[in-house]
């Protein structure tokens, strides 16, 4: 009896610690993480509607679900644009008319409607509020002696009796006009532009005031299809000077000090003149040319430091590089090689080491289009099937893993991927 009992109480003990236990490990650990919300891509998608083709506007989940095609009817140019916070998108409708439209394809909403303009290009910059949109509209002229022009707006986003233009500039025809000669260049958070007058670059602000001339050299600041490229910090200017290809890369303060010579290299031909900022405004990537080498089959990935002056050969592979693109966390670069019809695609790190391919089991070509998700774990790329003479949208992990095709067999040509803001 007093065994049966002793067995009873030791029983009764046992439980109790176990239920014990059980109730401190459930306190003390943390709950399991919930199921990963995907991620969003807005996309253009080139479509055979009955007798026409154009290009429409789509957004799909990176898993390959919900996707959704946000202003039927409209054909839309590649410049696309979400707003800071994800819930609208800016772009362009047949190189004419500006909309922006909700996530959910609701508000479809035409900002501003132009004449007709030959060569259309847009830049389009959000403010950081989400609420006014700034874009400016380049237009080549009716003839080689007619002179374009270049239009800067702004847009309180309330439809086309919101938007303003800031100013209309002429540039070139015969003789040529010296209004501008470049493009806006609209800072990240559109609260400044940069352009070319005089043969000098100059800043103002979105609404037209404080005009202020930067550098006091005249140069040849934007030839070749070089640009002004504004820092993630939006306290410096990137660009190429000199003449088109002997030219060099230089920065220089928003406030128009400490103009300096970042690289000083005769010999190089600077073909491919694109310039990359690193997300922390510290480093400067860029295609760097051989001497000799006008195919561009002779290129490495350069990045340099631009307070220390000292430039890093990421790569150490001569071959073609495109498509070049920092990681947002700066860890790592992603990029194309090859020639056009036989590419391969690659992460590195940002000091040279590591380097990762990616899409082996894919025969890609004419990749043109590489995108990071905000927390730069997934790259979004479009490249051209040959086979199917059509080009095609991807996403892929860093790693290499999870390759998913977004693009579905009605879109004849995928373009222009941008990653809805988390």
């Amino acid at each position: 009896m007093r065994l049966k009992k002793t067995w009873r109480i030791g029983a009764i003990a046992l439980f109790s610690l176990t239920l014990f236990i059980t109730l401190f490990l459930s306190l003390s650990s943390p709950p399991a993480p919930a199921a990963q919300k995907p991620k969003t891509l807005a996309f253009l998608a080139l479509q055979r509607r009955g007798g026409e083709v154009r290009n429409s506007l789509f957004t799909v989940n990176t898993n390959g679900s919900g996707r959704r095609e946000l202003a039927p009817n409209i054909d839309v140019s590649p410049a696309l644009a979400w707003s800071p916070n994800g819930q609208r998108l800016a772009f362009v409708g047949s190189d004419t008319e500006m909309y922006t439209v909700n996530a959910d394809g609701s508000q479809l909403t035409k900002q501003f409607s132009g004449d007709f303009c030959k060569a259309a290009n847009f830049r389009i910059a959000w403010a950081s509020n989400s609420q006014k949109l700034v874009f400016g509209r380049s237009c080549d002229g009716s003839t080689s002696d007619t002179p374009g022009s270049q239009s800067l707006y702004t847009s309180e986003t309330t439809g086309i009796k919101g938007t303003k233009l800031v100013r209309n500039l002429a540039v070139g025809g015969q003789p040529p006009q010296t209004e501008i000669s470049s493009e806006f260049y609209l800072s990240p958070d559109a609260q400044q532009v940069a352009f070319v007058k005089d043969k000098n670059i100059y800043k103002m602000n979105a609404d037209g005031s404080g005009m202020t001339q930067l550098t006091k050299t005249p140069g040849e600041y934007v030839s070749g299809g070089s640009e002004l490229v504004w820092s993630p910090d939006r306290t410096k200017i990137a660009f190429w000077l000199g003449t088109y290809p002997q030219q060099q890369i230089y920065t220089i303060n928003t406030d128009g000090s400490n103009l300096k010579q970042l690289t000083n290299n005769p010999q190089n031909q600077a073909y491919n003149i694109k310039l990359f900022w690193s997300p922390d405004s510290r480093r400067l990537a860029y295609y760097y040319n051989k001497a000799g080498d006008r195919g561009g089959k002779q290129q490495d990935v350069y990045a340099i430091d631009i307070n220390s002056g000292t430039a890093q050969n990421i790569t150490k592979k001569p071959t073609r590089y495109d498509a070049l693109s920092w990681s947002p966390d700066g860890k790592n670069l992603a990029f194309a090689t090859g020639d056009f019809y036989q590419q391969k695609l690659y992460t590195i790190n940002a000091d040279g080491s590591k380097l990762t391919p990616l899409a082996a089991q894919l025969e890609l070509s004419g990749i043109s289009q590489l995108a990071w998700s905000s927390d730069s774990q997934q790259i979004a790329f479009t490249f051209n099937d040959i086979k199917g003479d059509k080009s095609n949208l991807y996403v892929i992990n860093r790693d290499g893993s999870g390759v998913i095709k977004l693009s579905s067999n009605n879109d004849l040509n995928a373009s222009t991927p941008v990653w809805q803001p988390q």
